[in-house]
């Protein structure tokens, strides 16, 4: 199941005790842009269960997205689909949009 604004390329779930926390990143499709997809920032995404989505956008240069994702890895985030992802959090892509929205009108 995918969402025609947003690609996203990877998501891992971290949980253990009463912690379960949810990290990611995509690359936002902006259908007004003329802007070249190579030249596309990413964003990161991350939540605690039942919290608030918070973003920050990086350049996708030299490996650094692939960085990322192995240190998440190392820290015990397991890799999820997409699909399994929306069973545990059925409004994702709901909050997703209002959040990120908010956070592109306020500024990185």
């Amino acid at each position: 199941m995918s969402h025609p604004r947003y690609n996203i390329k990877w998501v891992g779930r971290c949980q253990y005790g009463t912690s379960d926390k949810i990290w990611g990143w995509f690359y936002y499709i902006d259908p007004t842009s003329t802007e070249l997809v190579w030249n596309s920032p990413a964003y990161v995404f991350w939540a605690g269960r039942q919290k608030p989505l918070h973003f920050k956008k990086h350049m996708p240069l030299f490996g650094a997205m692939e960085k990322l994702t192995r240190e998440k890895k190392d820290r015990k985030y397991t890799e999820i689909e997409v699909p399994s992802l929306l069973e545990i959090w059925p409004s994702f892509y709901q909050d997703l949009d209002n959040r990120f929205i908010f956070y592109m009108l306020v500024g990185d």
